[in-house]
């Protein structure tokens, strides 16, 4: 499993979350967390380095359909949140993989 630290460039100012993905032969799966919501995640791969993805944004207010699409530059990651005809972005990075067998800490 992947994860990334996100921000969401919201109307309302950005929304910082994180996004854990997934990946088995092409398709993705995962949670975004944002404004306390823990919210599923589906999609597929879309070329190198790109994905689109569908999930829900809810919100003490609201619950909200979504599409998604990244892009992956190193261990960048931006796009774009489309729901209805609304458009925010993201931008975000990688967070570091140090769990299982990393000895080489303190």
């Amino acid at each position: 499993m992947v994860e990334y630290k996100v921000v969401l460039e919201s109307q309302l100012g950005p929304r910082e979350g994180s996004l854990r993905l997934a990946e088995q032969e092409g398709k993705l799966q995962g949670v975004l967390t944002l404004l306390g919501f823990e919210n599923a995640v589906s999609g597929e791969c879309t070329g190198e380095g790109a994905f689109h993805l569908c999930h829900h944004l809810r919100t003490l207010v609201s619950d909200l359909v979504c599409d998604s699409e990244f892009a992956l530059e190193e261990n960048r990651i931006s796009g774009t949140l489309h729901y209805g005809r609304n458009v925010m972005r993201w931008h975000g990075e990688k967070i570091s993989e140090e769990k299982a067998g990393d000895d080489g800490n303190e």
